[in-house]
């Protein structure tokens, strides 16, 4: 058990680096880390207090949502939005229960360990045990945090889009209407010409 949570800690610490080798953008890169944070915390939590198995449903929880992410934006990256918007709006709805869920498993947690006795647990462990979990409804927060802000921007920048469009749409219709007006014009110069010819 301690080789696979050392081997998990190992695997996610290994990303940091990775990030400059791989040329991440610069605007990339706190979202990166807070998803790598994201997984360090109830690993590490796990190795120094022994919570292996409700770390093992976080993790279990956490990664559910990212695959569905992943995939959201494997199915975007192949210009197929029709179906990338669907599996955009499951994950928006599986990461909110995600956080929610080790929100409340957090807490559970907590009493439970509060409810053991002594001989049970030590208070250094309690109080350690406590610490991770503290930090970890504090990441669930932050990451529900981020969460509504990039919402925010994604429905700015469409309203954005949807004006930029409409103001695209409108010159074109003006430039139409220009254009008839124009046509119009000179047929009725052309009328004029053809009439003054016939008079003279």
């Amino acid at each position: 058990r301690r080789v696979a949570i050392t081997a998990g800690i190992a695997f996610v610490l290994h990303q940091f680096p990775e990030m400059y080798f791989m040329r991440v953008k610069s605007e990339e890169m706190p979202d990166r880390i807070i998803g790598y944070t994201a997984y360090l915390i109830p690993i590490i939590g796990a190795y120094l207090t022994g919570l292996v198995y409700p770390a093992t449903i976080v993790l279990a929880i956490h990664c559910l949502t990212e695959v569905l992410k992943a995939l959201s934006d494997v199915v975007e990256s192949s210009g197929q939005e029709e179906f990338s918007k669907p599996l955009y709006r499951l994950w928006s709805v599986a990461f909110i229960i995600a956080r929610n869920a080790i929100a409340v498993l957090t807490v559970v947690t907590f009493f439970k360990l509060r409810s053991k006795t002594p001989e049970h647990i030590s208070q250094l462990r309690f109080i350690s045990c406590t610490a991770v979990l503290l930090l970890l409804l504090a990441m669930q927060l932050y990451l529900g945090w981020k969460f509504v802000q990039t919402v925010l921007n994604w429905r700015h920048q469409a309203k954005e889009v949807e004006l930029a469009q409409k103001k695209a749409d409108n010159f074109w219709v003006q430039r139409k209407e220009a254009n008839k007006e124009a046509k119009k014009v000179r047929a009725e110069k052309r009328a004029a010409r053809e009439i003054d010819e016939k008079e003279d």
